[in-house]
């Protein structure tokens, strides 16, 4: 399902990226270059398919989405030890439930040496 998914994902995003993007990626190759070159061009290269303004910010995005991954890498890092915070609970609370049950059965065993001890004359 998850494979799916991606695939359809994958579809969308193809299908809504803006044309000169696309383009540019396409015939970015030297291939390209060389056989679109007409004889009475010489050496001189095509326009690239996106302008510098729009490179800058796909450029931008990509740094923003690369800090972005950092903080998640470094995350699990804050996760241990929020882990290991609940873990010392965890363990207190044990404890002082096993405090406890000792507790009540020695509450238990003096309540009735009481009651046998006032019950028996």
């Amino acid at each position: 399902m998850t494979f799916i998914m991606g695939i359809v994902t994958m579809i969308r995003l193809t299908r809504n990226m803006p044309k000169k993007l696309t383009d540019a990626t396409l015939y970015s190759t030297p291939v390209y270059c060389i056989d679109s070159m007409g004889k009475g061009q010489g050496n001189e290269m095509t326009a690239p398919g996106i302008s510098n303004a729009e490179f800058m910010t796909v450029m931008k995005r990509m740094a923003a989405m690369e800090e972005k991954l950092m903080a998640m890498a470094v995350k699990p890092d804050a996760l241990s030890e929020k882990e290991e915070i609940l873990q010392a609970a965890t363990s207190r609370v044990d404890s002082l439930e096993h405090e406890l049950a000792a507790t009540k059965k020695v509450s238990t065993s003096a309540y009735w040496t009481r009651f046998s001890l006032w019950h028996n004359p």
